[in-house]
C-alpha cells in the first residue's frame, strides 16, 4: 500500500512537472487568462518537483524489522498524535494571525481569502466533528 502511494506520488508529480514545462514549450502559459502567467510554470515546476522528490525518498527509504517495530508501539503512536495536536494548535493559530496581517496589508485578495478562510473552517469543523465522533464510541 504505502509502496504503491509512493510511486503514484511520484507518477503525479511527474505529470504535473512534464504538464508545466510543455504549456512553457508550446507557449500556452502566455494564453491563459492569470494576473501572472509566468507563475504557471514556476508553480507546476516546483509543485512537481516536491511531488517528485516526496515519492522517491518513501521509495527508496527501506525501515529495518525494528524500525517497523518500534512505530507500531502504542507509546510513540500517542507521542505522535500529541505532536500533531500541538501542531495542529499552533497551525490554526498563525494561519488565523497570517490572514489577518496579509488582509490589512493588502496582500489578500477577496478569492485567496475567502478560499482560505473556507479551507480553515473546513478543518475546525472536521475537528469537532471527530472530537464528536470519538467522544461518543470511546
Amino acid at each position: 500500500m504505502k509502496k504503491s502511494l509512493s510511486v503514484l506520488t511520484t507518477a503525479a508529480g511527474l505529470l504535473i512537472l512534464l504538464g508545466g514545462l510543455l504549456t512553457y514549450g508550446l507557449g500556452i502559459h502566455e494564453l491563459v487568462p492569470v494576473p501572472r502567467p509566468d507563475l504557471i510554470v514556476a508553480g507546476t515546476s516546483l509543485i512537481g518537483s516536491l511531488f517528485i522528490i516526496s515519492g522517491v525518498c518513501d521509495l527508496f527509504h527501506k525501515k529495518t524489522k525494528e524500525m517497523e517495530i518500534e512505530e507500531q508501539d502504542e507509546r510513540n503512536i500517542m507521542i505522535s498524535n500529541a505532536a500533531m495536536a500541538s501542531g495542529y494548535k499552533v497551525m490554526s493559530f498563525t494561519i488565523v494571525i497570517s490572514i489577518f496581517v496579509l488582509i490589512f496589508t493588502g496582500y489578500m485578495t477577496e478569492v485567496s481569502c475567502f478560499t482560505i478562510i473556507g479551507a480553515y473552517f473546513i478543518g475546525q469543523i472536521a475537528y469537532v466533528m471527530q472530537l464528536w465522533r470519538l467522544n461518543r464510541t470511546m
